[in-house]
C-alpha cells in the first residue's frame, strides 16, 4: 500500500477543522479467532487547485450513523489485489479545467505522519497562491457608496458630469487707449456704415461730327418741305392737281347712291360710335359724308351708345354743318338693349342710319337690331376706320344685303371726295401722306449711294 501524499500546508489551513464524533461503545460480540485480512490500499489524495478549493460550497456535516450489532464471522482470506497509482494530471489539462465545475471539498483522513514524505510545490504553482492580506488591503482602499440605491457596495464607477460650467476667469482691466487706436476705430466704423457703392462703369458720349450733324439737318428739311408743302400747296396755289387718285371701292359707290337719293327734309340718324382716341381717323371718314347729307338738305339726328359719343359728334358738327339743322337726342347705354331704345324712341321714322364706328360690335348691334325692327325697308350704311375693313366686308355683301354702303380709313375718305368733287380735306392729307413716304424712300436711296461710295474710297485708301 503506498504511502498517501503529504498535505501542503495552505491546503490544510483552509481545510475546515474537524468535529470530535461522539464515542460510540462496541457491541458486545463474543470473540472470534482473527483472520489475516488485507486492507486495500487507499489512494493517495490528488492535490486540488486553488481555484477547485474556493468555488467548492461549504462542507456539511454527515449525520452520526450507528452501525448495527452483528456477530462477528470468521473472517475469510482475502487475496490482496494491487491498486495502481493515481496518475499525475499534465499541466495543460489542470489549466483546461473548466472554471464553473465544482467538486465537494474532500477532507484528507487523519493520517499518520511516520513515513511521509513532504511533497514539493512548483515555483509557478506557489506563484498563483492568494494572498488574503492583500486582497483585503484592495477592498478597503476602494471607496464604499454613502447614499442612493447602490449605497454600501465598493468598486462603483464615480458619476460624471455632462456638462462643466467654464472656469470663472477675472476680466483684465482695459487698457488707456491711444488717440491713434481710437482714431483707427472710428475710421473702420466709418467704413462699416458707409453704404456698399457698386461701381458704375464710365459711359464715354460719343462727340457728334459735323457730317453727321449735316445728315440730320438734311433728313429732317427734306421731310418738313415734303409733307409741309403739299399741305400749304392749295392754299398758296389754286386747283392743284393731286398726288394720289384713290381708287373708288364699290361700297364707297353704293354709300353715295344712297345719299344721293336723299331729299331735302329727311330724316338721318347718325350713331357716333367713336371716341376721342379714334377722332383723328374718323373725323375724317364722316366729314365728307354729312356734307354730303347737308348738302342734300336731310335733318340729321345725332345718338350714341358711348357717353363721349356725342361731345366728339358736337366738335365736328359745329364746324361742318349749318345752325338748326342737326339735334342730339342723347346717349343710351346697354349695348344692344340701347341700341333697340334709340330705334323705337323719338316716333320719327328715319330714312337712313348712318353708323360711324371704330369697333364692330357697334356696327353688330345696329345692323342686327334695325333688321330685327325694320327687315330691309330701312338702308344702313357705315363709315368705319381701316382696320374694320375685313369685318365690314361680309355686311357688304350683296346677297346678305345689311350694308348698302361703306367707305374705310383715309382712302375711302380720299375716294368719296373724289366721287362728290368737293372738299378735299382728306385728299391732301392722303397726298400730304405719300410724300411723306416718297421723300422717305428717296433719303433711303440717297443714303445708300452715298455710303456705297465713302466705303469703297476708304477701302481704296
Amino acid at each position: 500500500m503506498p504511502a498517501p501524499a503529504e498535505i501542503p500546508d495552505w491546503l490544510r489551513e483552509a481545510a475546515p477543522p474537524e468535529v470530535a464524533a461522539p464515542e460510540v461503545a462496541p457491541p458486545a460480540v463474543e470473540a472470534a479467532p482473527e483472520a489475516p485480512v488485507s486492507e486495500p490500499p487507499v489512494p493517495a489524495p490528488a492535490e486540488i487547485p486553488d481555484w477547485l478549493r474556493e468555488a467548492a460550497p461549504p462542507e456539511v456535516a454527515a449525520p452520526e450513523v450507528v452501525p448495527p450489532t452483528v456477530e462477528a464471522a470468521p473472517e475469510a482470506p482475502v487475496s490482496e489485489t494491487p491498486v495502481p497509482a493515481p496518475a499525475e494530471i499534465p499541466d495543460w489539462l489542470r489549466e483546461a479545467a473548466p472554471p464553473e465545475v465544482a467538486a465537494p471539498e474532500v477532507v484528507p483522513p487523519a493520517v499518520e505522519a511516520e513515513g511521509l514524505a513532504r511533497a514539493e510545490i512548483p515555483d509557478w504553482l506557489e506563484a498563483l497562491r492568494p494572498r488574503p492580506e492583500v486582497a483585503e488591503a484592495a477592498a478597503e482602499e476602494e471607496p464604499v457608496e454613502s447614499e442612493g440605491l447602490l449605497e454600501g457596495l465598493r468598486g462603483l464607477l464615480p458619476p460624471a458630469t455632462a456638462i462643466q460650467a467654464p472656469p470663472l476667469r477675472e476680466r483684465a482691466l482695459p487698457a488707456e487707449v491711444s488717440e491713434a487706436s481710437l482714431a483707427r476705430a472710428q475710421l473702420l466704423q466709418s467704413l462699416l456704415a458707409r453704404p456698399a457703392e457698386v461701381p458704375r462703369p464710365k459711359v464715354r458720349r460719343r462727340g457728334v461730327s459735323i457730317g453727321e450733324r449735316i445728315q440730320r439737318w438734311l433728313v429732317a428739311a427734306v421731310l418738313l418741305v415734303a409733307v409741309g408743302g403739299v399741305l400749304m400747296a392749295p392754299l398758296v396755289v389754286p386747283n392743284v392737281p393731286a398726288l394720289t387718285q384713290p381708287a373708288v371701292s364699290p361700297g364707297a359707290s353704293r354709300l353715295y347712291e344712297v345719299v344721293q337719293s336723299i331729299s331735302a327734309g329727311d330724316a338721318v340718324l347718325v350713331a357716333f360710335e367713336y371716341g376721342p382716341s379714334e377722332a383723328d381717323e374718323l373725323n375724317l371718314v364722316a366729314e365728307p359724308i354729312l356734307r354730303h347729307l347737308f348738302d342734300q338738305g336731310a335733318h340729321i339726328s345725332v345718338v350714341s351708345t358711348r357717353p363721349e359719343g356725342l361731345t366728339v359728334a358736337a366738335g365736328l358738327l359745329n364746324n361742318v354743318a349749318p345752325e338748326g339743322r342737326y339735334a342730339l337726342l342723347g346717349y343710351r347705354s346697354g349695348e344692344a338693349a340701347g341700341v333697340s331704345q334709340l330705334l323705337t324712341e323719338g316716333g320719327i321714322r328715319p330714312r337712313v342710319i348712318l353708323v360711324l364706328t371704330a369697333r364692330p360690335a357697334p356696327l353688330r348691334w345696329w345692323v342686327e337690331q334695325t333688321r330685327a325692327l325694320y327687315g330691309d325697308t330701312l338702308p344702313v350704311v357705315a363709315g368705319v376706320s381701316a382696320a374694320l375693313q375685313m369685318a365690314v366686308s361680309p355686311y357688304l355683301d350683296v346677297s346678305a344685303g345689311q350694308l348698302k354702303g361703306a367707305i374705310y380709313g383715309l382712302s375711302g375718305a380720299a375716294a368719296y371726295e373724289t366721287l362728290r368733287e368737293s372738299g378735299w380735306r382728306a385728299t391732301q392729307r392722303l397726298d400730304a401722306l405719300a410724300a411723306g413716304h416718297v421723300a422717305i424712300v428717296g433719303l433711303m436711296l440717297l443714303g445708300a449711294v452715298f455710303y456705297a461710295f465713302g466705303g469703297a474710297r476708304r477701302r481704296g485708301k
